[in-house]
């Protein structure tokens, strides 16, 4: 499947929340500035904020870790304490706005967490 949008093309304001995939893709995405300001603009504006394994990196990068309950996969929770976060050893974690997950293994808790928040959007 290819996108239809570019970043650039996005207006947060028609979306109720952002989801930050993980993979090799993330590493790569966090050097994208206007990714990083449409992430932060969702978060500004009370809208969710999903992350999910190496997704995380995009958050970090945004500079939202600070402050925060947050999960990831473990090779990268290190990122998640040096900016400020509070890395909890769970499959997922909501803290407000913002739910965190794992691994693909962490799918059930962190889908719930994400339908949870969405109902009613």
């Amino acid at each position: 499947m290819s996108a239809d949008l570019t970043f650039k093309e996005v207006k947060g304001s028609d979306y109720a929340a952002v989801l930050l995939l993980g993979g090799r893709a993330p590493e790569y995405l966090r050097n994208d500035a206007t990714l990083l300001k449409l992430v932060r603009e969702f978060a500004d504006n009370g809208k969710f904020v999903f992350s999910i394994c190496h997704g995380i990196q995009i958050l970090v990068a945004a500079g939202l870790a600070e402050g925060r309950k947050l999960t990831c996969y473990e090779h990268v929770k290190s990122e998640v304490t040096s900016a400020g976060g509070e890395w909890i050893g769970q499959e997922s974690v909501r803290d407000g706005k913002f739910v965190s997950a794992q691994t693909w293994i962490s799918h059930p808790d962190f889908y719930r967490h994400v339908i949870q928040c969405l109902e009613g959007h």
